[in-house]
């Protein structure tokens, strides 16, 4: 603060404000191209008609619906020119009604409430032209309306150089010197319409069977015959004049010769596709009594038509695959980290300058799984051999582990490094690899020599280890003498010791035994004579009751007796006595 600053005014100032942080997340987006494949319909595509191949073409377009009002000018088009562009109605194809099953390009032509989302229909045209007016006709690249008008894009005239017809074409039947071919449909249409013509006869047949027609004379009819006749129904009532006017025409059957046909048209469709009963699984009968190898021969030969088709289509994925070779060698601007045989690898095509290095294969022409297993087995033991006999000059760890992983691959397992040690990988963080290779075998001579010493040097330490060891059991059996002498001194200390202090305790045990009887002795003379005593005492108070009892009894008697002197002297009369 100034000191010119008066004190009331500093009061007023505020105080330094402390510096304000904020948390803040930064979101970095990054766009990377990719170069992908589109299948075309028939329609939207069209050629010369003397191309035989489109690499050989002068002219190709592509023809593309689904782009919008709004799409185009975002992509730099002309706003006007896209604005005049008429709104794209569906056309009548066969193409188009065959795969329009839900009506998904049935688009409404009068809404304009949404003009951006409007579709409009362009044209891509890819054809040589000396467009510069240098006599060096280059491919060009034109887009334009539907009614041929030159697009203008970014304030100029839509029209791109180009390196390549950017298209792709496979038929599964080709005919030479065409560029279309013919599908599967196209061999077996024919086919199938005369198969549906016979069975809509065989079934028209059975109708008439089923409900003949019926013969009237009008002299039989009545107002109401035709009325009945019209109306079919089981059991019905005809009325007529005439009983048995009525005839019933017989219709012939003729499902006799339309079912062999038809069989015979099967035949020609199984020959036509290569696609047979035997083949689909769906002919048990064709199968029995009939030995594995015999059925497998039958897979094989159904199976070599579709192979054939299988290799027609495959040209057409090699011409996929070189141009998007050529597109990412075009448009790839900076390397690129990918997984590659379960390792990061750095990828850059601008590398790519020459496609010398570079073989496309379609992976067709190796037989089924148990084929390529059998393969792959046989190669296996043939490399097995080769290391046997020595020849590891030709069969290295890296060769040994493309057998390997082939044969895991064949069994399903798409890691082969699960199971075994790629010998190529590193460390990404030292570059040093991450499974070194074992050292090679030394020479067979110098390993025999090495064993014919290794074997007199263990029968060397042998003997000495038997010396040693019998000198030890001998020092053991002389120790185990002197233990055992030992033991038995004190074995005889301690019997004698035992045998003393046994006399001793037999003696102890006799003089308490003695002492015990004769305690018992004098407990028992003493107990008898106190029974004694105590018989004594019983006895003689026995007597004394006895004798008390005698006198009492003769103490009764007497008394008896004078009772009965008494009463006799009553009896006696008074007058008799003197």
């Amino acid at each position: 603060m100034d000191a010119m600053t008066p004190p009331d005014m500093a009061q007023q100032m505020p105080a330094v404000m402390a510096p304000v942080t904020h948390d803040v997340k930064l979101l970095r987006t990054r766009k990377v191209k990719k170069a992908r494949v589109i299948s075309l319909p028939p329609e939207e595509f069209g050629i010369e008609r003397g191309a035989r191949t489109i690499a050989e073409s002068n002219y190709c377009f592509h023809r593309i619906p689904t782009h919008t009002e709004g799409s185009l000018i975002a992509q730099g088009y002309n706003a006007e020119e896209v604005k005049k562009l008429p709104t794209y109605a569906f056309t009548d194809t066969t193409e188009q009604l065959a795969r329009d099953t839900v009506d998904e390009e049935m688009w409404a032509s009068g809404d304009d409430a949404n003009r951006a989302a409007r579709p409009v229909e362009i044209i891509e045209h890819y054809i040589w032209m000396d467009y510069e007016g240098n006599n060096k006709p280059c491919l060009y690249k034109v887009t334009t309306g539907s009614q041929g008008n030159v697009l203008t894009k970014d304030g100029e005239p839509d029209v791109e150089e180009f390196d390549a017809m950017p298209f792709a074409s496979a038929t599964p039947v080709p005919i030479p010197h065409r560029f279309f071919g013919r599908s599967i449909a196209d061999l077996v249409m024919p086919a199938q319409r005369e198969k549906t013509a016979l069975k809509r006869g065989a079934l028209d047949n059975l109708y008439l069977h089923n409900n003949p027609r019926v013969e009237v004379a009008e002299a039989n009819a009545g107002p109401n015959t035709l009325d009945d006749l019209l109306v079919s129904r089981p059991g019905g009532v005809v009325r007529t004049k005439t009983a048995g006017g009525l005839n019933w025409q017989v219709v012939p059957d003729i499902t006799g010769s339309v079912y062999p046909m038809m069989q015979y048209i099967d035949a020609e469709l199984e020959a036509r596709t290569g696609l047979s009963k035997q083949s689909q699984g769906i002919d048990a009968n064709a199968l029995q009594n009939q030995s594995a190898t015999a059925v497998a021969q039958v897979f094989s030969a159904s199976q070599l038509r579709v192979k054939l088709i299988a290799r027609a289509m495959a040209e057409g994925v090699r011409d996929i695959f070189s141009l998007l070779h050529m597109t990412i060698r075009k448009h790839g601007q900076e390397a690129q980290t990918v997984r590659l045989r379960n390792s990061w690898t750095q990828v850059d095509p601008r590398q790519w300058k020459t496609r010398e290095d570079m073989t496309i294969h379609v992976g067709l022409g190796t037989g089924g799984k148990a084929q390529q297993f059998a393969q792959i087995m046989a190669l296996g033991n043939f490399q097995k051999e080769l290391l046997l006999g020595g020849k590891s000059n030709l069969v290295d760890d890296k060769a040994l582990y493309n057998t390997g992983a082939e044969l895991i691959k064949i069994m399903g397992h798409k890691n082969p490094d699960k199971f075994l040690n790629d010998p190529d990988a590193k460390d990404p963080q030292t570059g040093q690899p991450l499974h070194p290779p074992v050292p090679p075998p030394p020479d067979p001579a110098l390993l025999k020599v090495q064993a014919d010493t290794q074997i007199k040097q263990a029968e060397l330490q042998q003997r000495d280890k038997e010396i040693m060891a019998n000198a030890q059991i001998a020092q053991q059996a002389d120790e185990r003498k002197a233990q055992i002498e030992s033991v038995q001194a004190q074995a005889d200390i301690a019997t004698e010791q035992r045998k003393l202090e046994g006399e001793m305790a037999l003696a102890q045990q006799k003089f308490e035994l003695e002492r015990e009887l004769k305690l018992m002795d004098f407990q028992l003379k003493k107990q008898m004579h106190d029974e004694e005593m105590q018989m004594r005492r019983e006895l003689h108070q026995q007597a004394m009751q006895a004798g008390v009892f005698k006198v009492a009894q003769g103490q009764e008697a007497h008394e008896q007796k004078l009772e009965a002197t008494a009463a006799a002297a009553k009896a006696k009369p008074k007058g008799n006595g003197k």
